[in-house]
């Protein structure tokens, strides 16, 4: 992920963990840089969480929750059965939510593996990005980043949606460790009624570049 925002020229400031692995990271995107946790998040006005559900909870929200208040806060995680059990929730994004109770927690990129991450940024196939969140002022700021980055979005609709991604990405797991695809497989999103039909009976199938589903009320 971190090289694909360093090639779409956006900031980019690391936060690792006790290897050291955001600086060595950082020296390998261009214009990126390594800072500890609290001043990544003081600084920066979208965090990406790049951890385990586990982790986020127990590690990272207690030292940074303050830090992020007003900020938009991006969900990558895809949580065990376990991490569910007597929860409240049926998703880890509303799990979270609960660590960050000031901050805009917005469900994206879990179903991108960083192997297709790679690809998009050495100019491979853009996969869609299912979004969900309750904020919409943070699912747009989320949004132009991904479009800006080469990927497709697709707004899932509320926080508690994010059920639905997580699911999704289950299921791209099994397709690729299962059914042997490997962990190169992608979902596209496809608006079938946008088919064009105007060449000699040839149908053309159009990207959903602004697909939506999951429409909020009043949205």
């Amino acid at each position: 992920m971190a090289e694909l925002l360093g090639h779409g020229g956006l900031p980019v400031h690391l936060a690792g963990g006790r290897r050291r692995t955001a600086e060595r990271l950082a020296s390998t995107v261009p214009g990126a840089i390594a800072a500890p946790l609290e001043t990544v998040a003081l600084e920066a006005q979208l965090v990406i969480l790049a951890t385990s559900l586990d982790v986020s909870r127990r590690e990272i929200a207690p030292r940074i929750h303050e830090h992020l208040a007003g900020k938009v806060v991006v969900d990558l995680s895809n949580p065990a059965p376990a991490d569910l059990s007597g929860s409240a929730h049926d998703s880890a994004a509303e799990m979270l939510a609960e660590h960050f109770p000031k901050s805009s927690i917005v469900k994206a990129l879990n179903c991108v593996s960083a192997r297709r991450l790679r690809m998009l940024a050495h100019g491979g196939p853009a996969p869609t990005v299912p979004i969900a969140g309750d904020d919409l002022a943070a699912k747009r700021c989320v949004t132009y980043v991904l479009l800006r980055l080469g990927l497709d979005v697709a707004d899932a609709g509320p926080l508690h949606n994010s059920r639905w991604i997580e699911g999704l990405a289950e299921l791209l797991r099994r397709l690729g460790s299962e059914e042997g695809l490997g962990d190169a497989v992608g979902f596209r999103l496809l608006r079938l009624d946008q088919v064009d039909r105007t060449h000699a009976g040839r149908a053309a199938i159009v990207p959903a570049d602004r697909y939506t589903f999951g429409k909020e009320q009043g949205q």
